[in-house]
């Protein structure tokens, strides 16, 4: 007897290849599409300062962990520091770095800042928070020296996809700490921008879409389900 014709089983293979591959397609096509819109929500932010046209504040508050944000809070500083020793009438506001961790001294704080921003300060122009491990605890740790010292307002510094969250975090706990000790904190806010994690470079390596992704499952988490304690 003569066998059987293979060519229908070999096209139902082919046939069945190309319909995962265009599953597989269509599957990468809405993920990206899905992560785009996460990518929006994440850094469609507005800083409130344009980096130009500096606030009258307290203190410039940098949320230390990410990189570049020590750094530019330092740069930061030294501006404030020119226009206050200048002819305008802006005050010299401290230096505040938190969740820095227990061994940090401002030793090893300063070969994180140039040279020449080292160079002016003194221990007096610098407060080290050390205790806070999370955005939720930065904010924990700020609202209780901000109401000791009757801090009005500070400049939030740190990355610009950990902008959003940190300040929905630290205005939510002032609002709990207005309604029972009527402390009121105003919140100035100037990203940090770094490759790849602005609008358009976070999708150019995995570093960045992981970040990013994590990012806006945060975001979700704290902007619908976290109350502050």
């Amino acid at each position: 007897m003569k066998a059987e014709p293979r060519k229908p089983r070999a096209r139902e293979r082919r046939w069945r290849i190309w319909g995962l591959v265009s599953v597989f397609s269509l599957i990468l096509l809405v993920f990206s599409f899905w992560l785009r819109g996460a990518a929006s929500a994440v850094y469609a932010y507005q800083d409130t300062v344009d980096g130009v046209h500096l606030p009258p504040v307290d203190a410039i508050v940098c949320l230390a962990g990410g990189r570049g944000r020590i750094s530019a809070a330092g740069d930061l500083w030294v501006r404030y520091r020119e226009l206050a020793l200048g002819a305008k009438s802006l005050p010299q506001p401290v230096l505040y770095f938190s969740g820095l961790g227990p061994q940090s001294t401002l030793k090893s704080l300063q070969t994180q800042l140039r040279t020449g921003v080292s160079n002016l300060l003194s221990s007096g122009d610098v407060i080290l928070e050390t205790e806070s491990t999370n955005t939720e605890e930065n904010a924990l740790w700020l609202l209780k020296l901000a109401r000791e010292r009757r801090w009005r307002s500070v400049l939030l510094v740190t990355s610009s996809y950990h902008m959003r969250r940190a300040r929905y975090i630290f205005e939510q706990m002032m609002e709990r700490q207005r309604e029972s000790e009527g402390q009121v904190l105003r919140f100035e806010t100037l990203s940090v921008f770094q490759e790849p994690f602005d609008s358009q470079e976070w999708s150019h390596d995995l570093h960045g879409i992981r970040v990013t992704l994590q990012e806006y499952l945060k975001w979700l988490y704290y902007s619908r389900f976290w109350t502050p304690s």
